[in-house]
């Protein structure tokens, strides 16, 4: 059996090695493009704001490894240009020339690429994303070289976010741009505004409500384009989100479905037998509704490529799909969500209700007590919980963990409340936020 995987980082690698650990005397060979695998892109704001060093703690495998200890022949600097599934080939680029690689079973593990707006990113060298190590390479290179004073982050998503962080803890001058006076829809307003205030309370400066339509050369400096005004800064970030790497499946006539992400079933099997797909070029539906998303998270991808890889081997494995989980930081305001933002929820026909309640993390009397706000989004009938967010001590809103298995579950804030969590004063209080918030929500019903 010769297995093919397009991509070399989390998916990809997921899928091959589970693949050779079930079935060693399978042939697995991976076609990278670039010359990393198997990297945790998740550390890249942080490496940029020097938290992290060196660049190469962010590589969780080398290719020795690998190779050696894994029985994976990986070919790096080789670009996967064609599938033909009839033949059961892929076409690869390398060196000037193109080879014709035949498989058994396929795995497509392409990731993702940022939204660039059709700007030509590579006509401006003080223009960056921060997708990949390559990103984080160039801009920790210009940083050093150029030393700018000032830099405007573009996008108040997640990205957007730990960037801006990034770029004040190096000392620059930075703006936050975001098309909206909220950031990121995942974020309900009452949290977004609490966003805001640490990232002003950090130096931040907010640009908000400002429809952002490009940008221009200004000598040394680049200009930002907002509703027809340019606002002058040393560098910009774009951080307007992702979009899957999926124009070779489509080509090959693999179907696609949300926002054009490989549509996979819970399997991971696309539309043409023996080809899988998994990560960020893939789709995932959300537990619980049923919602097919494309979801660019790093526990997704790699769950994803774990399932495509058991299933290969001769296993039979369902994803249970995702609940859209995500933590973040802001200085040292943590910040988490899972489930349905409230609007999500109201387009389900669910007929949503939140309520919020600013509690402790710890007890009152134990040090380095905090305030720590929740918010539950529940079922105005039947009293389920639909979403939960949580702004607080950074360490305190894992937490958010907890309403994802109950969400997961389809649990009603009633069984929450009924949960017996563990208490002790340097964790929480005798009523842990979870079962407060749980309680209030039940109580507003």
């Amino acid at each position: 059996m010769k297995v093919i995987i397009i991509g070399g980082d989390a998916a990809g690698m997921s899928a091959a090695s589970q693949i050779k650990r079930v079935k060693p005397e399978y042939e697995v060979v991976i076609f990278e493009r670039g010359e990393y695998i198997s990297y945790a892109a998740c550390g890249i704001p942080y490496y940029v704001g020097g938290s992290v060093r060196p660049l190469e703690d962010l590589l969780e495998l080398s290719l020795e490894d690998a190779r050696e200890k894994r029985g994976i022949d990986i070919r790096t600097g080789q670009t996967a240009m064609a599938i033909d599934p009839s033949a059961c080939t892929v076409t690869v680029a390398h060196d000037g020339e193109r080879l014709v690689e035949r498989y058994d079973r396929l795995v497509i593990a392409t990731g993702a690429r940022p939204q660039t707006m059709k700007i030509p990113t590579g006509d401006f060298p003080n223009l960056f994303t921060m997708n990949d190590l390559y990103d984080a390479r160039r801009i920790s290179e210009h940083l050093a070289a150029r030393r700018p004073r000032s830099v405007a982050v573009i996008g108040g998503g997640y990205i957007g976010l730990e960037a801006a962080e990034s770029f004040r803890e190096r000392g620059l001058a930075t703006t936050l741009i975001h098309r909206r006076e909220d950031l990121h829809r995942s974020f309900e307003k009452e949290i977004s505004e609490m966003i805001k205030e640490r990232l002003s309370l950090g130096g931040v400066t907010l640009n908000l409500g400002r429809s952002f339509s490009g940008v221009e050369n200004r000598g040394d400096g680049i200009g930002v384009i907002l509703d027809g005004e340019v606002l002058e800064f040393d560098a910009v970030l774009l951080a307007v989100g992702v979009e899957p790497n999926s124009e070779l499946a489509g080509t090959a006539g693999i179907q696609l479905g949300a926002n054009r992400a490989i549509r996979v079933n819970e399997y991971m099997e696309t539309s043409i037998e023996g080809i899988y797909a998994a990560g960020d070029c893939a789709t995932a539906r959300m537990a619980s509704f049923g919602i097919e998303m494309h979801a660019p998270l790093a526990l997704k991808a790699n769950k994803q490529g774990l399932i495509a890889g058991m299933n290969i081997a001769g296993e039979r494995r369902r994803f249970a799909g995702i609940m859209n989980a995500a933590v973040t930081k802001v200085f040292d305001l943590g910040v988490a969500r899972t489930g349905l933002s409230f609007d999500q929820a109201r387009d389900l026909g669910l007929d949503p209700e939140k309520s919020m309640v600013t509690s402790r993390d710890r007890a009152r009397y134990y040090p380095g007590s905090s305030p720590i706000h929740t918010l539950v989004i529940t079922g105005r009938k039947d009293g389920r919980v639909l979403g939960a967010q949580m702004a607080g001590r950074v360490e305190s809103v894992k937490r958010i963990d907890v309403f994802t298995a109950a969400i997961h579950n389809g649990m009603t804030v009633d069984q929450v409340f009924d949960l017996d969590l563990a208490y002790a004063p340097p964790f929480s209080p005798v009523y842990d936020p979870v079962l407060l918030a749980a309680r209030v929500a039940r109580k507003k019903r």
